[in-house]
C-alpha cells in the first residue's frame, strides 16, 4: 500500500521485489524526510500533515484483508468489493490532500515585502488630506444607492509629487479603522512601487497581496479555491501563481463574500507597466459586475498621475491639484514648517510660495526644506527668503537639477550615491552604502566598520549629504536608502543624465560597471586580520556566529559576494564590455566568501565548481555569451546540479538555458534541425519541466536520463546531436527510453524511438522493459497525469517490441496495468485504456 501513495505525496520511489509493507513505508517516510530537509520553513506544516497521514495509512493497510504477491499489494478481483477499511483509506487521502494543497497554494500567495510600501509611506501631517473623507465625490462613491452611477469606481489623478499616496493611506486606513470589529466590512489595499521587487511593480503581486489580506479576513474564502482542479492546483505548487489563476480566485473568493461591503484601494498605478494597468482595470470592471449578481458591495479606489490613459465606463475622477481642499493642506504646511512669523509680508511669502508650487506638494516640501536650511534663526529676512525663492525653478525636474548642482561639492561622491540607488540589485541599507560609496571613492579603504569610529546616524546623515537630500533613509523595520519620491529616479534617468552622471551616455551601462567595481573591491579587501576565518569551513548551521560576526564588521560583503556578477552581467547587456572581467575575476576567493556566507551547505561550491556553472546557476546570460568556455554546458562537475545546463534547468534561468542552446546553433547551417529545435524551445511555455531547486545530480545517471525523465526534449535532442550514446544505461540497467516510459514522457519517448541505436525493448536489472514500466506506473503526478496511455501505444507500435516479455518474477506488462487498475483513482490516470491496449 506504500507504493499506491507515491503519487499522493509526488514522491519518486522505485519498488523493491519481495519487500513487505512496514519497510516500504519506512523507505516513503525517508523520502518525505529528506524533503522537508530541502524546503523552507513555511511548507513543513504540509510535510507534518504528510507524515501523520502515512501513520494512519499504516493502520487502515493492517485493517485491510489484502494478499501480497512479492511487493504487490492486491486487492479483490471486483472493484466493488474492495473492504470498508480502503474505501475509509480513499476517503481520508482526499480529505488530507485538500488540506494541504490548499494551504501549500494559500501560502504560495505571501512574498516578503507584501505591505512594505505601505508601511514605509509617511502619515498625513496633522489634519492634511482628512478634508477628503467629507468631500462630496468621496461621500457619494459610499453611497450604495448610486452604484450603478458610479460603477463602484473613485479614481484620484494627480501630477508627480502632489501627495496622492500620503492620501490613499490616509483613504484606506480610515476605512479599515471604521470596519474594526464590522465583520461585514472588508478593506484591503495595495500599493504599486517601481523600484521595488518584482511583485510590488506587476499586478500579479496586486492579486497575490488581495487574495492573501481576503484570505486572512475571511475563513470560509478559502474555499474559492476549489474550482482549481488537483492537476492544475499541482501546475501552481510547482511553477507559482500565473496571473489568469489569481484572477479566476479572486473572482470565485468575491462572489462568496454574500451582503459584506469589499473595499479595495490600489495606489500608484502609474508605477506599474502600462499594458499591465490596462488589463488590470477591465478585470476590476468584470469583477464589480459579478460582484453585482452575487450581491456583493464591491468598491474600488485606484490613485495614479494623469497617466496611464485608461477610460473606464463608469466612475468618478478627482484631480488632487485642483481641490481646494488640497491648496488648503499646502498653505498649513508652509504655515507649520517655515516660520515667519504673522506679518503682512510673511502671509505674501506664504502665498508666493503656494502660487509658485502650483500644487505639488513635494515641491514645497524641498523648498521649504532649502529655505529653512539657508536661512536659520530668528533673525529672519523675509526680502532675502524672497530673493531666494525668485531664483528657485518653478517646475519639479528643474529644482531637481538645482538641487544637485548648487554646491558644486562632492560630485564624484553623489553620482556614485545616485547610481548606487538607482541601480542596486535590492535597495541597500545605511552602512551597506556608506561603503560602497566610499569603495567607490578610493578601492583601499577599509571597509571594516569601527562603530566607535563612524555611529550609525553619522553614516545616515552621510547618505543625505550623498545625495544632496533627495535620498531618505525608511522609517520602518527594513531602514533602507530610498529617493524622497520616485519622481526622482523618473528625473535622473531622464534626458537629465547627461547633468548629473559624469557619463555622456549610456548611464544604464557604465552606472552597473561603477557598481561591479565598488564590489569588486570588496571582495579583493583582506578580511582574515579581523575576522578568523577557519580551514576548512565549519558546517553551515555551525558558522551561523561566524556569519553574522562578519555582516556586522563588514556590513557591504555579503552584498558583494552576491551581486558583483550580476552588476557585470548588466554592464554587458548595456554594450560595456566584460571580457576582461570574466578573466581576471578572482574567483576562489569568491568561493571561498560565497560558502563562507551561505547558510546551506547544499548550496556551498567546491573549490573546482567553474564560473560557467555559478553563471548557468544564477541566470546570467550576458556573462555566459562571452566566457571563453560557453560551449561546455553539457560537462559533468562535481557541483549540485552536476553540469552547467542542468543548474540553468533546476533554477529556472531560462535566459541562460536559452543562451546554452544558441551557442549550440551558432555555426550550424540553416537547414540543421537544431535551428528549429531551437525555435521550438523559444516557443516552448513550460521550458523548464519538472527540474526544481530540490533536484540533486548523481553520477549513477546519465545526463540522456535525467533530460529524459523530466520531459526535456528540446534539450534532449541538442545533446543527441552531440553524438552521445541515446541508449546508454545507468548503474541500473535503466535506459533513456526506460525513464521516458517510466514518466510518462510521450514526446521523449517518440524522440528517442526516432533515434537510431535505440532499444526499444531493452530490460533493465529486474529484467523489466520501457513497456512492462509504462504500463505500471500510476503516478498521480501532474507531469505524467493521463500520458502513460500514449507511451503504451508509442511503445506497441515499434517493431521489436514484445508486449508479452516476462521480468524476473515472470510478469508482462499486462499483468502490471491491471494489477495498477485495482487502485481506486486507476482510471483517472489511463490504466483501464491500458489494459484494453495491451489485451488486444
Amino acid at each position: 500500500m506504500a507504493y499506491s501513495l507515491l503519487g499522493l505525496f509526488d514522491i519518486s520511489m522505485l519498488p523493491n521485489y519481495g519487500e513487505k509493507g512496514d519497510k516500504a513505508f519506512g523507505r516513503l517516510e525517508e523520502e518525505l524526510y529528506k524533503r522537508s530537509k530541502k524546503r523552507q520553513r513555511d511548507e513543513l506544516s504540509t510535510v507534518s500533515s504528510s507524515f501523520n497521514f502515512i501513520k494512519r495509512a499504516k493502520t487502515l493497510s493492517r485493517e485491510s484483508p489484502l494478499v501480497t504477491y512479492g511487493y504487490d499489494t492486491i486487492g479483490s478481483a471486483h472493484g466493488d468489493n474492495q473492504p470498508e477499511s480502503q474505501n475509509k483509506l480513499s476517503r481520508e487521502m482526499g480529505r488530507i490532500m485538500d488540506a494541504t494543497t490548499r494551504q501549500s497554494l494559500i501560502d504560495q500567495l505571501y512574498f516578503t515585502k507584501i505591505d512594505e510600501r505601505l508601511i514605509s509611506l509617511t502619515a498625513a501631517q496633522g489634519t492634511t488630506c482628512r478634508w477628503f473623507l467629507t468631500k462630496p465625490e468621496y461621500t457619494y462613491w459610499h453611497d450604495v444607492a448610486q452604484q450603478s452611477n458610479h460603477g463602484g469606481f473613485l479614481w484620484i489623478k494627480g501630477n508627480p509629487g502632489t501627495g496622492k499616496s500620503t492620501l490613499m493611506k490616509l483613504l484606506f486606513e480610515d476605512a479599515k479603522l471604521n470596519a474594526n470589529g464590522d465583520s461585514s466590512k472588508i478593506t484591503l489595499s495595495f500599493f504599486f512601487l517601481a523600484r521595488g521587487t518584482a511583485e510590488e511593480k506587476s499586478t500579479i503581486g496586486l492579486y497575490r497581496s488581495l487574495l492573501h489580506q481576503l484570505f486572512e479576513k475571511v475563513t470560509e474564502c478559502k474555499d474559492s479555491l476549489e474550482w482549481l482542479t488537483a492537476d492544475g492546483a499541482r501546475v501552481i505548487q510547482r511553477n507559482g501563481w500565473r496571473e489568469e489563476a489569481l484572477k479566476q480566485t479572486l473572482t470565485h473568493a468575491v462572489q462568496r463574500l454574500g451582503s459584506r461591503l469589499l473595499m479595495i484601494f490600489v495606489d500608484a498605478l502609474d508605477e506599474c507597466d502600462k499594458s499591465q494597468v490596462a488589463d488590470m482595470v477591465y478585470f476590476f470592471e468584470e469583477l464589480c459586475d459579478r460582484a453585482r449578481e452575487a450581491q456583493v458591495r464591491l468598491q474600488i479606489c485606484f490613485s495614479s498621475r494623469h497617466y496611464p490613459t485608461v477610460v473606464i465606463q463608469k466612475g468618478i475622477e478627482v484631480i488632487l491639484e485642483s481641490e481646494i481642499g488640497h491648496t488648503e493642506d499646502i498653505k498649513q504646511y508652509i504655515k507649520a514648517k517655515l516660520r515667519l512669523g504673522k506679518s503682512k509680508q510673511a502671509e505674501s511669502l506664504r502665498s508666493d510660495i503656494l502660487e509658485k508650487s502650483s500644487g505639488i506638494f513635494l515641491w514645497v516640501v524641498l523648498v521649504v526644506d532649502i529655505l529653512n536650511s539657508e536661512y536659520p534663526g530668528n533673525s529672519i529676512s523675509i526680502q532675502k527668503i524672497r530673493g531666494r525663492l525668485k531664483d528657485i525653478p518653478p517646475k519639479l525636474t528643474d529644482l531637481f537639477e538645482m538641487i544637485l548642482t548648487r554646491d558644486g561639492e562632492n560630485l564624484e561622491q553623489m553620482q556614485i550615491c545616485l547610481k548606487w540607488i538607482l541601480f542596486a540589485a535590492r535597495p541597500l541599507k545605511p552602512p551597506e552604502l556608506y561603503f560602497a560609496i566610499q569603495l567607490g571613492l578610493n578601492e583601499d579603504f577599509s571597509s571594516y566598520w569601527d562603530q566607535d569610529d563612524v555611529e550609525l546616524d553619522s553614516m545616515k546623515t552621510f547618505v543625505r549629504s550623498s545625495s544632496k537630500g533627495l535620498a531618505e533613509v525608511t522609517r520602518n523595520k527594513a531602514s533602507e536608502v530610498q529617493f524622497i519620491h520616485e519622481s526622482v529616479r523618473d528625473f535622473l534617468l531622464s534626458k537629465y543624465e547627461g547633468r548629473w552622471s559624469g557619463v555622456s551616455g549610456n548611464v544604464v551601462g557604465h552606472g552597473h560597471e561603477i557598481l561591479r567595481n565598488c564590489c569588486l573591491a570588496q571582495l579583493k579587501a583582506s578580511i582574515n586580520k579581523d575576522v578568523d576565518i577557519p580551514d576548512p569551513l565549519p558546517k553551515a548551521a555551525k558558522a551561523k556566529q561566524l556569519r553574522e560576526t562578519i555582516n556586522l564588521k563588514f556590513p557591504f560583503l555579503e552584498y558583494s559576494v552576491l551581486n558583483v556578477l550580476h552588476h557585470a552581467n548588466s554592464a554587458q547587456q548595456n554594450a560595456i564590455e566584460q571580457g576582461d572581467f570574466i578573466v581576471s575575476f578572482p574567483f576562489q576567493q569568491w568561493i571561498l566568501l560565497n560558502n563562507l556566507l551561505e547558510k546551506f551547505d547544499v548550496r556551498r561550491y567546491t573549490e573546482s565548481a567553474s564560473l560557467l556553472y555559478i553563471l548557468a546557476e544564477r541566470n546570467l546570460a550576458d556573462l555566459i555569451r562571452i566566457h571563453p568556455q560557453r560551449e561546455s554546458c553539457f560537462d559533468i562537475e562535481d557541483e549540485r546540479y552536476g553540469l552547467p545546463m542542468f543548474a540553468a534547468l533546476a533554477t529556472r534561468s531560462d535566459d541562460a538555458i536559452r543562451t546554452f542552446l544558441e551557442i549550440q546553433v551558432e555555426g550550424q547551417p540553416l537547414s540543421s534541425s537544431l535551428h528549429s529545435l531551437w525555435k521550438q524551445y523559444c516557443h516552448l511555455e513550460y521550458k523548464w519541466a519538472s527540474f526544481g531547486r530540490d533536484f540533486i545530480f548523481s553520477q549513477r545517471r546519465t545526463i540522456s536520463s535525467y533530460l529524459a525523465e523530466h520531459g526535456n526534449e528540446v534539450v534532449l535532442a541538442f545533446y543527441l546531436k552531440k553524438g552521445v550514446d541515446a541508449d546508454s544505461k545507468d548503474k541500473d540497467g535503466r535506459t533513456p527510453l526506460w525513464w521516458a516510459a517510466w514518466n510518462g514522457r510521450g514526446a521523449v519517448v517518440k524522440l528517442l524511438l526516432a533515434t537510431e541505436g535505440v532499444d526499444a525493448d531493452s530490460k533493465d536489472t529486474n529484467g523489466r522493459t520501457p513497456l512492462s514500466w509504462a504500463a505500471w506506473n500510476g503516478r498521480l503526478s501532474w507531469a505524467t497525469e493521463n500520458g502513460h496511455e500514449a507511451v503504451v501505444k508509442l511503445l506497441l507500435a515499434t517493431e521489436g517490441v514484445d508486449a508479452d516479455s516476462k521480468d524476473t518474477n515472470g510478469r508482462t506488462p499486462l499483468s502490471w496495468a491491471a494489477w495498477n487498475g485495482r487502485l481506486s483513482w486507476a482510471t483517472e490516470n489511463g490504466h483501464e485504456a491500458v489494459v484494453k491496449l495491451l489485451s488486444t
